[in-house]
This record gives C-alpha cells, sequence and structure tokens, in this order.
C-alpha cells in the first residue's frame, strides 16, 4: 500500500510539473523585449539637438536663455524704432515752391512797375506790380517756415491760386490782343508756375531741412 501512495504522489506531481511547462514562456521568445526598450531619448537644447538613452528631455540653460531674452529685446526695440522713423518721415516735393515763387513774384514785380513807369498804365498795377509783390512777400514768409520746421501749406496754397488768377487774366488778354508779347508770356509763365504750385501741395510740401531731417536717423 505504501509503495502504491508513492506511486500515485510521484504521477501527480508529473502531470503538475507538465501543466506548469505547457502555460509557461517558451524559450525562444524569452529573448524579446519592448521595442522601446534601451531605444535613446532625445535631447533637445539651444546648443543643438543629441541624443539622450532612457528618456526624452528639454533642455534650456540660464546663459542660452538670457541671450534669447536680449536678441527679443534688440528686435522689439528695432521694430519701435523702425515704426517712429517711419511715422516721422512723410512725403514731400523734389524742391521748394520759395526756389521758383520768390524769382517769379520778383519778375512780375518789377516788369509791372517798369511798365507803369512807362505807360502809366493801372493793368500794370493789378496784375504786375500786385500780385508780383504778393507772391515774392508769400516766397519770403514759406521760406521763413521752411527754415523754422513749420508747414508752408497756407503760402503754397495762396501762390497757386495767384499764379491761377494771372494764367486766366493774361490768357483773356491775349486772346483779345493776340500779343504774344507781353501777354502770351505771361500767361504761359503763370499757368507753369500754377502746376508747380499744384505738384508742390500733392507731392506733400516742402521736404525738410537737413538739420530736422536727420533727428531720426541719431
Amino acid at each position: 500500500m505504501a509503495a502504491a501512495a508513492q506511486l500515485q504522489g510521484s504521477t501527480a506531481t508529473a502531470a503538475a510539473y507538465r501543466r506548469v511547462r505547457a502555460y509557461s514562456i517558451p524559450s525562444s521568445c524569452r529573448g524579446l523585449r519592448s521595442p522601446l526598450v534601451g531605444h535613446p531619448k532625445i535631447l533637445i537644447s539651444t546648443n543643438g539637438v543629441g541624443l539622450k538613452t532612457f528618456g526624452f528631455a528639454a533642455k534650456l540653460s540660464t546663459n542660452d536663455n538670457a541671450q534669447v531674452e536680449e536678441l527679443n529685446l534688440r528686435s522689439d526695440r528695432m521694430k519701435e524704432f523702425v515704426q517712429a522713423e517711419g511715422h516721422l518721415q512723410k512725403r514731400s516735393a523734389k524742391i521748394h515752391d520759395f526756389c521758383l515763387g520768390i524769382p517769379f513774384g520778383g519778375l512780375l514785380f518789377s516788369m509791372g512797375l517798369l511798365g507803369y513807369m512807362f505807360s502809366r498804365s493801372t493793368i500794370s498795377i493789378v496784375l504786375g506790380v500786385a500780385p508780383g509783390l504778393a507772391t515774392l512777400l508769400l516766397g519770403t514768409l514759406s521760406l521763413k517756415f521752411w527754415r523754422s520746421g513749420k508747414s508752408s501749406f497756407l503760402s503754397i496754397l495762396a501762390q497757386a491760386a495767384i499764379s491761377a488768377f494771372l494764367a486766366w487774366k493774361y490768357s483773356h488778354a491775349y486772346f483779345l490782343t493776340n500779343r504774344l508779347l507781353p501777354w502770351g508770356f505771361y500767361a504761359s509763365l503763370s499757368a507753369a508756375m500754377a502746376c508747380f504750385y499744384g505738384y508742390v501741395l500733392l507731392a506733400g510740401g516742402n521736404p525738410p531741412p537737413k538739420k530736422l531731417a536727420a533727428i531720426p536717423q541719431q
């Protein structure tokens, strides 16, 4: 009986061992590991991208952070400077109104005065001396405003109105008399000056003095 019981226990042990072996992992699969185990991990920094095992890491040193902040500050200052400079700089004409306005007014005044002295005609006063003197004074006033950095818009507008009025009156006199001198010449000159003043106004006025134009660049 004892021998039979011992034989039966051995048989049960062998059967249990076989069942455990049946559910155990085959030796051929024991070497397989997860595809992520042991893979290199990325190291990100401002100096470059490197590799580091066992994980992802983003590293930014204190010195690099300070340099980035300084570059951002410089960029912001540069943007503010460009915006301020663009705001201060404005469109302007290539030539000042008084560069031609003063000689034009002086010519009208002198020729009108000579015409009145020789002919004693009031037309020389009305169409020569008076508009010539007004244009001369307005051109001088525009020069004064330009030197002080002020706008000469009203002065240029007044000179343009005088030139347009003279062009109309001289053209009317030329059509009535058909005389090229002096009416045809004065009509053409006055029309040209009216167009010149119109260009200065449309272009944005007189260009600023060099000392004032250089201020935003400092």
